[in-house]
């Protein structure tokens, strides 16, 4: 799902307040839910009395990260990243560190049994 942070969200967001930020007011509204907190590097909000932990692009970490420090921002999107079994910031490391299996195709030499 799109996320977009309007210029509403950043003219009442306020800086340095995890549950009153331009993203946090973004996800509330789009999401219809009245609760989110929104950290650096990942948010939460409340689904149905239930917590869901979404991580952040790393330009979306930088863009709260400017905004707290500089209070200038423009309007911009992010899709949404929940977390859970293979999502988050793991997921996006692991092809980097799987090798592939010995057998056809792989390119490497067969063990001699």
């Amino acid at each position: 799902m799109k996320i977009n942070v309007t210029w509403a969200d950043i003219k009442n967001g306020k800086s340095g307040k995890p549950t009153e930020c331009m993203v946090a007011l973004a996800l509330k509204r789009q999401l219809g839910v009245s609760y989110a907190s929104v950290g650096y590097r990942d948010a939460s909000v409340s689904i149905d009395g239930q917590s869901t932990k979404i991580y952040l692009p790393l330009r979306v970490q930088r863009k709260i990260r400017s905004w707290d420090v500089l209070h200038f921002a423009i309007p911009f999107s992010f899709e949404l990243v929940f977390s859970g079994f293979l999502s988050g910031p793991a997921t996006a490391l692991a092809p980097n560190n799987v090798r592939p299996a010995l057998g056809f195709g792989s390119g490497l030499a067969e063990p001699a049994w």
